[in-house]
């Protein structure tokens, strides 16, 4: 830890904080060990066997510079969209956590999502401790302007663009769109800290940040504020990643949170229009009732103030008996029933037209014929398992950067 706290001892002495630190290990090798990870895999493995579905894949190389991106030559064999080819919705995927993974691991899902019917993005962007969130971020902003750019040559819709994260990277998402509407509008708190996001130059580069449609966010947490009380708990806070990328200090904690951006920008801005007019159009949030890793206290705190702002369409879904990764790992299985019931949700973002629905417990859907007041509930069984095709979407395809 060669940025840790000068007052941070090297070794952790404290027997109380050992025992912690090996709990949450050992429960989390539990939680994978027992839960969906194992089981999950295999039947991934299983499937992949016995199918014989052919996918078009398409690869693009973008490569990283110190401070840009330079983009790559597309795949030369790709059939050029025509009038009577439809353009699909674009999910840009980020999986990866704050110090581990890459591309590679992300694309099980990336496979599964585009054969349902979407463009899906797969970007490598810069881990700690090579970066900290703001290359991090800028990162992001990058993959946006490029596919905004880029993606009709992949049959995508640039106006249909959708920021999907699991919990890393449904942060990220989350903090680069609503720091760019608070920048843009001129309502971003007071920075006296070291860290700082990189706002988009729009003089440079002659346009603003491309606006995303839609964010669809995974066992996310918004506020690091919260999250690093959490880890104290849980005896974490000098070993976890977060607090380190996030600049490690109370001040930083706060700039790095998109509900206090976004509450500052509610508390500030005259014309709340304009802000509603600056964000996402729809914003699915999901969470699993029994995350331990990152209880969904933060999830439900930042759907209230998505409300506030007047997005036309925010979800925000409890998943009972789900813990933090399960949304992760069944994604990549298509036969498992939560990788169902998260895929409808998914295409409901993505094509429905939901508005303002508030779920807790049991998952609950609203009915497509009915009003805003009129649910539906799953039973014990889950009963509800039927999964609408991409419609008319033609010939998806995975792009990776």
């Amino acid at each position: 830890q060669t940025d840790a706290p000068a007052d941070q001892p090297l070794v952790p002495l404290s027997p109380w904080r050992v025992f912690k630190v090996t709990l949450y290990l050992l429960t989390y090798l539990y939680e994978n060990l027992t839960g969906p990870f194992i089981p999950s895999i295999v039947q991934y493995c299983w499937h992949k066997l016995s199918s014989n579905r052919k996918r078009t894949s398409v690869s693009t190389t973008v490569i990283k510079n110190s401070k840009r991106f330079t983009e790559g030559i597309l795949h030369p064999n790709l059939p050029i969209p025509n009038a009577h080819q439809s353009e699909s919705p674009v999910i840009i995927l980020i999986c990866t956590s704050w110090n581990s993974g890459n591309k590679s691991t992300c694309m099980p899902v990336a496979h599964n999502l585009q054969s349902q019917g979407y463009v899906v993005v797969v970007p490598n962007i810069t881990l700690y401790p090579q970066g900290k969130i703001a290359e991090i971020v800028f990162d992001v902003q990058q993959v946006i302007h490029w596919t905004h750019s880029h993606i009709r040559q992949f049959r995508g819709d640039p106006s249909q663009i959708y920021l999907m994260g699991h919990s890393a990277g449904a942060l990220l998402a989350a903090l680069t769109v609503i720091h760019d509407a608070c920048a843009t509008l001129g309502v971003m708190p007071l920075n006296t800290t070291h860290v700082n996001i990189p706002v988009w130059d729009n003089v440079s580069r002659r346009t603003s940040l491309p606006r995303v449609q839609g964010l669809i966010l995974f066992s996310g947490t918004y506020d690091i504020t919260y999250y690093y009380a959490y880890l104290h708990h849980k005896g974490l806070e000098q070993v976890h990643a977060v607090p380190r990328v996030m600049g490690n200090t109370p001040e930083t904690f706060l700039q790095c949170s998109p509900t206090f951006l976004l509450n500052h920008a509610l508390n500030h801005i005259k014309d709340k229009d304009r802000l509603k007019m600056t964000l996402p159009r729809k914003v699915l949030l999901i969470h699993g009732a029994k995350d331990s890793f990152n209880p969904p206290t933060s999830t439900r705190n930042f759907y209230d103030l998505l409300v506030a702002a007047g997005i036309p369409s925010v979800q925000l879904k409890i998943y009972e008996n789900q813990n933090h990764i399960s949304p992760r790992i069944d994604l990549i299985v298509p036969t498992k029933r939560l990788c169902v019931l998260l895929l409808e949700d998914i295409k409901d973002c993505c094509l429905g037209q939901a508005g303002i629905v508030m779920m807790g417990g049991k998952l609950r859907e609203k009915k497509e014929e009915s009003d805003h007041e009129e649910y539906v509930m799953d039973n014990e069984e889950g009963e509800r398992v039927t999964i609408r095709n991409g419609g008319d979407m033609p010939h998806p395809v995975l792009v990776t950067a």
